[in-house]
């Protein structure tokens, strides 16, 4: 071979020319890349209305109504009845308003409205967006209403939805309430259909209110837990209790300071099935009126001639109010049987109460007597005599 056709390399290796033959262009494969940045992004528009759907259902109602402001496609989505059969605006907005009842349907049942912060005027609902809800939910039947600062010179119970069955007032201001009027004054006529009415943790519930709601015929339940200022309301209590609340069979006064005198008028509501109290912590049971065994006794005593304390109200010209226990007697007048007892953190509840409720409480399936001074004895003893009751202590 002829060594001129090979050449020295630098290391020393020798390397042979050889002609290389060209690849065919049929051959040839090309491959084209584009950068990433060029790549196709699928949007949120892009997805079918079902994607949509299933992730609106993860929304707050809150921010589902501010699909509106985004585009055509996601307020056709968002507009599905589906999503407004109960809704709940927990950071409502006063100035999204007309945007809230563009989306409020025929078939929407439940609302909760709720500011989420610290409650002010502005997030408030307003009389404008009250009175439009029996036109927009003609099948509206529970409304709710939490932490709200509400104008009692503008919005009234009447301007209320009519059919409701269902009303919570939670945590809510009221100003401007008439001098010697109740917030409440002729919710019977406004919402003569309510079953259940929850108002808790509210300042302005005094006992005049009782009134306009013993006449409510069909309600069931009535919740005034931690209404401070339900206190000493004697008259109203023993007024409504004979001429009204005819078919109540819950009531909750739960942090509410109530006494023996309430009770004791409470006690003559025959259809009573659900009675849940609970000392609020600022109560002194030495210096304050309280719950004792006394007032207790009624609750658990049977409808018809059965022995039990007769309690004398006392009503002097001042509008003092004292109870007095006079002597056992029989009695024809029907009583309510009560089902459910909470009876929690009133230390003058004793074991007496417990002998009372072995002999004459029949009907008792749940007791809650914790925080009392029952003794353990007297709640083993109760246990074993009443073994059908739930007993919590």
């Amino acid at each position: 071979m002829d060594n001129s056709s090979k050449r020295p390399l630098e290391d020393g290796c020798q390397y042979s020319r050889v002609k290389t033959k060209k690849p065919i262009e049929s051959q040839v494969t090309t491959t084209t890349s584009r950068p990433e940045s060029s790549r196709e992004i699928v949007g949120f528009q892009d997805l079918s209305d079902d994607v949509i759907m299933y992730l609106f259902k993860y929304l707050s109602h809150d921010n589902l109504a501010k699909m509106a402001l985004i585009c055509p496609n996601l307020l056709r989505v968002s507009h599905d009845w589906t999503l407004w059969k109960k809704p709940r605006f927990e950071k409502f907005e006063k100035a999204m308003e007309d945007v809230y009842l563009s989306y409020l349907k025929e078939n929407t049942t439940e609302l909760f409205i709720s500011c989420n912060d610290v409650p002010s005027s502005d997030n408030s609902v307003s009389q404008k967006f009250l009175k439009q809800l029996e036109t927009k939910c003609p099948e509206l039947l529970h409304l709710t209403l939490t932490n709200q600062v509400i104008d009692a010179g503008e919005i009234s119970v009447k301007i209320l939805h009519r059919k409701l069955k269902m009303l919570t007032i939670d945590n809510t201001t009221i100003e401007n309430i008439p001098n010697r009027t109740s917030y409440l004054c002729e919710i019977n006529i406004a919402c003569p259909n309510l079953e259940r009415i929850i108002l808790t943790n509210n300042d302005w519930f005094l006992p005049n209110c009782l009134y306009p709601l013993s006449r409510l015929e069909h309600l069931l339940h009535l919740s005034l837990a931690g209404c401070k200022r339900f206190k000493d309301c004697i008259p109203y209590a023993s007024i409504t209790a004979v001429t009204g609340f005819k078919s109540l069979k819950t009531l909750d006064l739960r942090l509410t300071p109530v006494s023996d005198r309430e009770l004791v008028c409470f006690q003559t509501l025959t259809t009573l099935k659900n009675v849940l109290l609970e000392s609020p912590e600022y109560m002194n049971h030495e210096r304050d009126a309280t719950i004792t065994d006394l007032g207790l006794a009624g609750f658990c005593t049977a409808t018809f001639e059965f022995h039990y304390p007769y309690i004398q109200i006392l009503i002097d010209i001042r509008g003092g109010v004292n109870l007095r226990r006079v002597h056992e007697r029989n009695d024809n007048v029907d009583r309510c049987s009560i089902e459910t007892l909470y009876v929690r953190n009133y230390p003058k509840v004793t074991d007496e109460f417990l002998k009372t409720a072995v002999r004459t409480g029949p009907y008792l399936k749940s007791l809650d007597i914790t925080g009392s001074c029952c003794t353990s004895a007297e709640i083993e003893y109760y246990k074993a005599n009443r073994p059908d009751t739930k007993v919590i202590c």
